[in-house]
C-alpha cells in the first residue's frame, strides 16, 4: 500500500532531476567592461552544460590588474559566477626627446599616439610619421629634424633683390628688394626665411603707374598729364551734349584706376533707349 503512494512520487522526483539536468546550461560568456576575452579553445563553443569552466585571458594590449585573480567562472544553472579577472591598457612609457626634437603625446598606454615636432628652426626630414602604442611598446622611430633652408626668393618684374641672391638661406636669413628707378614699390620689401621653408611674407610688387585714358566725348578738367603713378588722379567732364555715367574723380592705385573710369554717352542715345 505504501509503495502505491511513495513510489509516483520518487519516480516524479527522478525524472524532475533528469529533466533539470539536461536542460541547465550557459551561453557563452562575456565580459567585455573588464578589457577580457574567452580563451582561444572556447571561442567556438556557444552553449556550456551545467557545471562548465571556462577561462579568460586579457585583450591584446592588455595586462592583469591582479595576478593572483581567478581567471575561470563556472556555470551553475544557467547563470556564470562571477569574473575576478580584470586587465588594463598596457604601458609603453614616454618617448624621450629625439635631436633638435619632442614628442606631442596623447599619453603613453596601448593605442595613444606620440607626434614628432622639431625645434623652432628645424624640419622633419622626409614624410612625417606619428608613433603608436602597440602591444610589444612604441612602433616606428625617431625621425629627424634638420635645420630650416629656403631656396633663392623669386625674381619681381620692374625690380631685383638688393643683393646677388643664394642658392640657399638659413632660418631667419632675410632678403632686401627694390624696384627700378621711377616704379613704386607696393608691399614688404624685407623677407625672412620662415620656419616652413619659405620666404614670408609675400614678395612685394614693383608698380609702374596706371595706363593712360582716353575716354570719348570726355576731357580732363583736373589732375596731371601722363605718365600717371601712385596717388596720381583725375577729374573728368562731358563735352556738351553728353551725359557722365559713373565717378566724375578717379585715383591711381596699386591695382589700377578707381574707381573704374567713367564713360560720356550722348543724351540722343539715352531718350532713344528710354523710347524703345
Amino acid at each position: 500500500m505504501g509503495c502505491k503512494v511513495l513510489c509516483p512520487s520518487v519516480y516524479l522526483l527522478a525524472y524532475l532531476m533528469i529533466c533539470d539536468h539536461v536542460q541547465a546550461e550557459c551561453t557563452q560568456p562575456s565580459f567585455a567592461s573588464r578589457n577580457v576575452v574567452l580563451s582561444a579553445n572556447h571561442l567556438s563553443t556557444q552553449n556550456f552544460p551545467n557545471g562548465s569552466t571556462v577561462t579568460f585571458e586579457c585583450v591584446i594590449g592588455h595586462k592583469l590588474v591582479d595576478r593572483k585573480a581567478s581567471r575561470s567562472v563556472t556555470c551553475e544553472g544557467n547563470q556564470w559566477t562571477s569574473l575576478e579577472l580584470s586587465c588594463t591598457r598596457k604601458s609603453c612609457g614616454s618617448l624621450a626627446d629625439f635631436f633638435d626634437g619632442r614628442y606631442d603625446m596623447t599619453g603613453n598606454l596601448f593605442g595613444d599616439t606620440a607626434k614628432p615636432v622639431c625645434n623652432q628652426g628645424y624640419m622633419l626630414a622626409g614624410k612625417e610619421t606619428t608613433r603608436t602604442c602597440r602591444d610589444q611598446g612604441w612602433d616606428g622611430r625617431d625621425p629627424l629634424c634638420e635645420p630650416v633652408k629656403c631656396s633663392a626668393p623669386p625674381a619681381i618684374e620692374n625690380g631685383q633683390l638688393v643683393d646677388e641672391p643664394l642658392e640657399s638661406y638659413n632660418y631667419l636669413e632675410e632678403v632686401s628688394y627694390r624696384c627700378n628707378k621711377g616704379i613704386n614699390l607696393i608691399g614688404k620689401s624685407t623677407l625672412r626665411c620662415s620656419e616652413d621653408g619659405t620666404f614670408k611674407p609675400d614678395p612685394p610688387k614693383c608698380f609702374d603707374g596706371c595706363p593712360t585714358l582716353k575716354i570719348p566725348n570726355a576731357k580732363r578738367i583736373d589732375g596731371k598729364a601722363p605718365p600717371y603713378k601712385l596717388g596720381n588722379f583725375i577729374e573728368y567732364k562731358c563735352e556738351d551734349g553728353y551725359r557722365l555715367e559713373g565717378d566724375a574723380y578717379i585715383e591711381c592705385r596699386e591695382n589700377g584706376w578707381s574707381p573704374e573710369p567713367p564713360q560720356c554717352i550722348g543724351k540722343t542715345e539715352i531718350i532713344s533707349f528710354i523710347n524703345v
